[in-house]
């Protein structure tokens, strides 16, 4: 029982008290890729822990390791004695940790395919209404007097412009828009937010999923930033930011360049050190232990 309360005492403080820190610090903006690792990280750390502390109580009958329980009746299951010698709380806690992995890939599932359904259906819709432009290579060109830019993320991400957005924009600024788009499509952030999607729909009440997808979404959207920062400038940046900032929402399935926190976003970039390697790589050492841990607890405990 003591290594149940060891999982459960790391789950809450992975999935209560770490996010609620996390959301209010100010360091991440200066090291978002990291940021995102570390929501990562504990995600994955905290469905350990709660899978961690059902195996922990099922095998305990069997004084063996998480691990090495886990062996055990796999074994005696393919003996055809799948419950022999587990009592009323071992199944408890087999049934637990069964059901916090079948939730988790169920939602991840589910999320999925709902994703993949809106992105096909406005691909198809683009197919249609959307066209090659010269004047913004690499995009495709959708014939609206109102500003829009964003990206459609996929196995072929597509990067979709609006006619009223090259008549807004100066040539930087048009170049700064699409590599922020570009952004989104290398860093292959429409896969990054699927499971923070899929736990905000399951789990709201818990601190981890209620914060951790609009805090990631907005990381992402500096990570995106970063990206076009390196390629156009500062300057032509933070001024298309600007001017798209009353564009159009992108659809729900796609990623605007006029998205979440535009004035956060500018504000930051005009700080003369908004990024820091250092934040970064201590942001990165976090991630790893935080997965490490709980991986070595399962062997351990």
């Amino acid at each position: 029982m003591i290594a149940a309360l060891v999982f459960g005492a790391l789950l809450v403080a992975l999935y209560w008290m770490a996010p609620i820190f996390l959301a209010g610090a100010r360091w991440p903006s200066r090291a978002p890729r990291a940021a995102v690792a570390l929501w990562q990280a504990i995600g994955v750390a905290g469905a350990l822990c709660a899978i961690g502390a059902g195996l922990s109580v099922a095998v305990a009958p069997a004084q063996l390791t998480v691990v090495g329980g886990v062996e055990h009746i796999a074994h005696e299951a393919a003996l055809g004695r799948p419950f022999q010698g587990l009592g009323l709380y071992a199944a408890l806690g087999l049934q637990l940790a069964t059901d916090v992995a079948f939730v988790l890939l169920l939602g991840l599932t589910m999320t999925t395919l709902r994703t993949a359904r809106g992105r096909a259906r406005h691909r198809r819709l683009l197919d249609l209404v959307a066209r090659q432009s010269e004047s913004a290579p690499g995009a495709l060109l959708v014939d609206d007097a109102r500003a829009a830019a964003y990206c459609l993320p996929g196995l072929r991400p597509r990067v979709v412009v609006s006619s009223g957005t090259l008549r807004l924009l100066s040539t930087d600024e048009l170049g700064a828009v699409l590599a922020h788009e570009q952004g989104h499509a290398h860093g292959r952030h429409g896969i990054i937010l699927l499971p923070f999607s899929s736990l905000d729909t399951l789990l709201g009440w818990v601190p981890y999923a209620r914060h951790a997808r609009a805090q990631v979404a907005g990381l992402l959207e500096m990570a995106a930033d970063d990206y076009a920062e390196r390629r156009m400038g500062t300057g032509p940046l933070v001024s298309a930011l600007i001017e798209m900032s009353t564009a159009v929402h992108a659809p729900s399935c796609a990623f605007s360049a006029g998205g979440a926190g535009v004035t956060s976003r500018v504000r930051r970039l005009m700080e003369p050190d908004h990024r820091s390697r250092p934040a970064a790589a201590t942001a990165v050492a976090l991630a790893t232990v935080i997965v490490i841990l709980p991986a070595l607890a399962l062997g351990a405990l």
